[in-house]
């Protein structure tokens, strides 16, 4: 498009995105595009200019607005804020913005004035999290003394790439928030006045921002208005007519990035001479393996073509056998800025343990429904890798939403990488995780990775997905009947999310229900239990409940002293914690609210489980025995004839 012609579309763009006719001039009105930037600022229609606080990407001729990524601080921040706060509207307002977004967050806004900590909650944002628009809203009707903010998410998603029109409006009394001209989410609360934060700093646009946060926007800005005054649904159709012109743009593809290890290097699926090494990164390239039996690593493995989701598999391996290993990603390629074409990025060197021979002893530890939790999980991670384990085994609930790849990325690699760099984990799928296409792309498992088996020493594990159904007849319940019946391991050990035996609240709860009601466990693993004990399993480790239980040995639905099966719930690695019902059911043997996990080192004929919480404190312990044909002797060498 020539620079004219180019020129006055954005200047006709801009007007009618500005106001209507005959309608009320905003109090804050930009429009993004490099005619309205001087030096580093960006002249306004309506309120102060604005810093940038770093330039936006160089693009090709056409292309409208602003875009941005790989910022690190609040893209755009108003030059005078105690100017602009004392302008901000009280109790009415409509706030307006065309934008498109590169890259999905937890938090992502385009206007952000609040503080959101601890009870703190003030302040308005209009933004999206990791797949749908969002307004959240903090007045003096919902005010307790702190504040406290409401927010609306629209139902319709927004699309990667793609410009929308995301406008808010409210009246003091309902709020409604709109996508595309449809009504995305509307609500009677909260109402009253706008509680604003007291410091007039809290305010970015093309940014959230707060004391101890600030997330910047990736992706295009077109323009941002903020009225004092509540428009009806008619002028947000007509706001949609006037910027039909921006909707029939192309869909932006990704912007060239800064190299970078999204996930650093974990480990799947070891044997006695194989071990599988994994990493991710932000943009495609063929990943390498340094490896050796020191810390000098002397052999070097490559893939077979570029990737992100990197995959190495080492070979030839000697049992139970010590190895160092690093990665390597070279940067190239159109997905990464010009600057950084060649860039190395080498990890540490970490190290690796293949797996034990059938009659060695070994250790693993347990934990489940680590989701959104914070620090709890890093904590585990250090503490059951000071313990030495072998293996982790996880029962479901490795993330909070499936589908959002952050939460993979920051809410379970990052915390657990002291972990899982150093030992393989082995997981099932939990409701939470959604049987998201993430779980797929991370994990290196036997098909059809939702259910497998694998063995380790003396003991072998079956592996289960009960979101699906698993009532005789199915696939599941089939492949487990045949394993089983197959298996000749000392010790059989089951792992699914969703618990057969369970005095938690979600089951037992006759507060809620009289108790001859309560399921006392969850109906969609109970049919496994007919296999659990037709085929003697020793262990079914579960958990979904945010807290420990152990029963005592169940068979054929009664407490028994010895050959039953022992019901373990470990879901204490970092979801929000939950309480037992106050119902006592006979087959209860230990409870524990409170974050922890659980230990198992076997040898031979013994299994003993220990359960520890975050400090550190042993709190449950168990010791499962059976009897052992003895090793068969080892003959002597036959002389040299």
């Amino acid at each position: 498009m020539p620079r004219l012609l180019l020129t006055t579309f954005l200047a006709l763009t801009a007007n009618t995105l500005l106001a209507h006719p005959d309608g009320p001039d905003p109090i804050l009105a930009y429009d993004f595009n490099r005619e309205a930037i001087q030096t580093d600022t960006l002249k306004p229609r309506f309120g102060p200019p604005l810093n940038l606080a770093a330039p936006p990407l160089d693009e090709p001729a056409g292309k409208p607005g602003l875009r941005f990524s790989n910022i690190p601080s609040a893209h755009l921040v108003q030059a005078d804020p105690e100017t602009l706060a004392k302008s901000l509207p009280t109790r009415e307002f409509t706030i307006a913005a065309w934008f498109s977004i590169d890259s999905a967050q937890n938090y992502g806004a385009l206007f952000s004035s609040h503080e959101d900590n601890g009870n703190a909650e003030t302040g308005l944002v209009l933004g999206y999290d990791n797949s749908r628009p969002i307004l959240s809203l903090a007045t003096t009707g919902t005010d307790d003394g702190d504040g406290r903010m409401v927010t609306l998410r629209g139902e319709k998603p927004w699309k990667t790439g793609q410009i929308h029109q995301l406008v808010a409006t409210y009246d003091g009394t309902t709020t409604t928030l709109y996508l595309d001209g449809e009504v995305a989410a509307t609500s009677a609360e909260p109402t009253g006045d706008i509680h604003w934060p007291a410091d007039p700093r809290r305010i970015a646009i093309g940014g959230y921002l707060d004391r101890d946060e600030n997330f910047p926007h990736n992706g295009r800005l077109i323009s941002l208005r903020l009225f004092n005054t509540c428009a009806t649904q008619q002028w947000v159709t007509h706001d949609l007519e006037h910027g039909e012109e921006l909707r029939r743009f192309p869909i932006d593809e990704p912007p060239p990035v800064v190299p970078a290890i999204v996930v650093h290097p974990y480990l799947q699926w070891i044997t006695t001479t194989e071990a599988t090494i994994r990493w991710e990164t932000n943009f495609p390239c063929v990943g390498q393996v340094r490896w050796g039996l020191s810390h000098q690593t002397d052999t070097l493995i490559d893939e077979s073509e570029p990737r992100t989701h990197h995959e190495i598999k080492l070979t030839g391996l000697e049992p139970e056998m010590l190895y160092y290993y690093q990665t390597l990603s070279t940067a190239s390629g159109e997905k990464v800025l010009p600057t950084h074409q060649g860039t190395l990025l080498e990890t540490p060197v970490s190290t690796l343990q293949t797996a034990n021979n059938p009659n060695t002893p070994f250790a693993f530890v347990v934990l489940s429904d680590v989701q959104t939790g914070g620090s709890v999980p890093e904590s585990i991670a250090n503490a059951a890798w000071e313990l030495r384990p072998n293996f982790t085994v996880i029962a479901g609930d490795l993330v909070d939403n499936g589908n959002v790849k952050s939460q993979w990325t920051d809410e379970f690699f990052k915390p657990l990488k002291p972990l899982i760099e150093r030992v393989p984990f082995y997981p099932v799928l939990g409701n939470h995780d959604l049987d998201a296409r993430h779980y797929y792309d991370y994990m290196s498992l036997p098909n059809p990775e939702y259910f497998y088996t694998f063995s380790f020493g003396n003991t072998q594990f079956f592996m289960l997905d009960t979101n699906r159904d698993v009532r005789p007849g199915t696939e599941q319940y089939q492949w487990l009947d045949r394993e089983l019946a197959a298996s000749t391991a000392t010790w059989k050990v089951c792992v699914h999310h969703q618990p057969p035996f369970s005095s938690d609240d979600d089951y037992g709860n006759d507060w809620k229900r009289p108790i001859r009601q309560a399921t006392l466990g969850d109906e969609k693993s109970k049919p496994l239990v007919a296999l659990y004990d037709q085929y003697n399993v020793d262990l079914v480790w579960s958990g979904h409940i945010h807290s420990y239980e152990r029963t005592w040995q169940i068979r054929n639905g009664q407490t028994v002293e010895k050959n039953g099966t022992l019901y373990m719930i470990t879901g204490g690695s970092g979801g929000p914690l939950e309480r037992h019902g106050p119902f006592r059911p006979g087959f209860q043997r230990t409870i524990k609210r409170g974050h922890h996990f659980c230990y198992v080192a076997v040898n031979g004929g013994q299994f003993e489980i220990q359960a520890y919480d975050l400090d550190g404190r042993l709190f449950d312990h168990v010791k499962l025995s059976k009897e052992q044909p003895p090793a068969p002797a080892q003959q002597p060498d036959s002389p040299e004839p």
